[in-house]
């Protein structure tokens, strides 16, 4: 789960709808699991009405500004003018972050903006959730029992070795 701030998600929009028809993109900066910053970067793409590419000065640029104020990189944006908010095919393919999230802002209708983990040909949505506090980090009850079950049975581990590992009792005399 991610936290994005309400000023990072209006600057993702603002400039998604400022760059229609073509795709807007941009870096995310933050820290702690929070999305502090939506940077924009010019669309270098080919064909900037369906894919994007950042420019690669103005990526560095923003990385160098965002790490002198202590900021790091979370991953990337960009919006699908005409489009979902799912990653394409093309945004699969092109993804070379494997670490990265992946932030698309769909303009169909209301603007909707999804994360995504575009890894190895695969995508998985992210949750996230509008603050800029980060979100609690909490086990799953299924994560939970597993831990239960692993501290239970490295006890009964820990205490049949030693058993195990006592000497023989002397014996002890006859009256």
């Amino acid at each position: 789960m991610i936290a994005i701030t309400p000023e990072a998600h209006a600057a993702m929009v603002a400039h998604a709808h400022a760059d229609v028809p073509r795709e807007a993109c941009g870096v995310l900066l933050g820290r702690d699991g929070v999305v502090v910053e939506a940077v924009p970067v010019t669309n270098r793409a080919a064909d900037p009405l369906h894919t994007f590419r950042l420019d690669e000065r103005e990526y560095v640029a923003a990385l160098y500004k965002g790490e002198r104020r202590g900021l790091v990189l979370i991953g990337f944006y960009h919006s699908h003018p005409q489009g979902l908010a799912i990653p394409s095919q093309t945004d699969i393919a092109q993804s070379h972050y494997p670490d990265a999230l992946h932030v698309i802002v769909g303009l169909v209708g209301e603007p909707l903006l999804t994360v995504w983990r575009l890894r190895y040909g695969a995508a998985g949505q992210v949750e996230w959730v509008m603050g800029s506090t980060p979100p609690e980090k909490r086990e799953s009850r299924t994560q939970t029992i597993a831990i239960i079950i692993s501290a239970v049975v490295a006890f009964i581990i820990l205490v049949v070795l030693s058993v195990a590992l006592l000497p023989p009792a002397p014996r002890l005399p006859m009256p």
